[in-house]
C-alpha cells in the first residue's frame, strides 16, 4: 500500500490570539515528504493559489497533488489560518476514502491543529524522532530525490515497517521498558542505514524530525510502561528510550499525550504526522 499525506501549505501556531500562520513550507520541506511518502496533496483554492518552490516539477514527477477546496467557490480576499485548517480537513476528508493509500494529516507544527467540526480528543501514542531523518539538500532536483528512493526503497519502507512495529510493541508488551526491545534496535538501524546511504549519494543534507500520533484505540499499555509514560507527559516530556549510536544527535522519544485527532481518521492507526526542521550536515 502507498502512503501518502495531506499537508497545510504553512505551518500553524497558537497564540494569544488564536491561530496564526507560521512559515510556509520550504524546498527541503517538500524533498522531506517527497523521500519519505509516495503521495504529497496540499490542498489550494480557486481564488488564491499559493505556489510552492518547485510547484510544476513536483506535479510533473507525479508526486505532489494539488487539489482544489469545493468549500471556499466564493471570493477569498485572504488565505487566513482558518481557511488553511478548514481546506484540509475538507480534501482529507475526501483522500481518506481511497483505501488503497494509507493516507494520515500531516502539519509542520509541533502539535496538531484542527477545525472544531472535525477535532475530537483523544489519548494517544506519541513517538518523535528527533534528528533522525536525512533529506538531500542543496544543488539536487526532484528527480534525484526519487530515483534515489527507488534504488533504497527497501530502507525507506523499513523506516515506516519499523516505526509501526515499535507502537505494536508499546502496545502489547508487558515490560517496563521499551528501550530493549527489539523494535527499536531494528528502529535504529533502519536510520543508520539511512544515514549511511544518504552521506554515501549525497554532500549536503538535512537531519528531519518526524513526530507520530498513533491511536490508542482504548487500550492499556504495559503497567510498568504506563507509569513511565505518563509520569513523563505529567512534567511535559516525553520518555527517551533511544539513542541511536554513530548518529549525532539523534534520539527516539515515546510518551502519552492528549491531543485533538482528525474525527474522520479516528478508526486509523496513525492519526497524524508533525514535522519540523533540521540540522545540517556537510560531508
Amino acid at each position: 500500500m502507498e502512503r501518502g499525506i495531506i499537508s497545510s501549505p504553512t505551518a500553524l501556531h497558537i497564540s494569544p490570539n488564536g491561530v496564526k500562520r507560521g512559515k510556509p513550507l520550504s524546498l527541503d520541506d517538500l524533498r522531506y515528504y517527497s523521500l519519505y511518502w509516495d503521495r504529497l496533496v496540499i490542498p489550494t483554492a480557486v481564488d488564491i493559489h499559493e505556489l510552492v518552490p518547485q510547484e510544476e516539477c513536483f506535479i510533473s514527477s507525479g508526486v505532489l497533488e494539488r487539489p482544489i477546496s469545493s468549500k471556499y467557490n466564493n471570493k477569498i480576499i485572504r488565505m487566513d489560518s482558518n481557511i488553511v485548517l478548514d481546506m484540509q480537513s475538507e480534501v482529507a476528508e475526501q483522500y481518506m476514502k481511497d483505501k488503497n493509500t494509507d493516507w494520515v494529516v500531516c502539519q509542520p507544527s509541533s502539535d496538531i491543529l484542527l477545525p472544531d467540526q472535525y477535532s475530537v480528543n483523544r489519548n494517544t501514542l506519541r513517538i518523535d524522532l528527533s534528528n533522525c531523518l536525512p533529506v538531500p539538500t542543496g544543488n539536487v532536483n526532484v528527480h534525484d530525490i526519487l530515483e534515489f528512493k527507488l534504488r533504497r526503497r527497501n530502507e525507506f519502507i523499513a523506516m515506516h515497517e519499523q516505526l509501526d512495529a515499535l507502537y505494536e510493541q508499546a502496545l502489547l508488551s508487558p515490560d517496563q521498558s521499551l528501550s530493549s526491545k527489539k523494535a527499536i534496535s531494528n528502529l535504529k538501524e533502519t536510520i543508520k542505514n539511512l544515514d549511511k546511504v544518504t552521506q554515501e549519494n549525497f554532500k549536503l543534507f538535512t537531519k528531519r524530525n518526524l513526530s507520530t500520533l498513533f491511536n490508542l484505540f482504548g487500550k492499556e499499555l504495559g503497567k510498568g510502561l504506563v507509569i513511565d509514560l505518563v509520569s513523563a507527559s505529567l512534567t511535559g516530556t516525553a520518555l527517551p528510550v533511544a539513542t541511536v549510536s554513530n548518529v549525532i544527535n539523534t534520539t527516539i522519544q515515546i510518551g502519552i499525550q492528549p491531543s485533538q485527532i482528525f474525527k474522520p481518521a479516528e478508526k486509523n492507526l496513525k492519526l497524524a504526522y508533525l514535522t519540523s526542521a533540521n540540522k545540517e550536515g556537510l560531508m
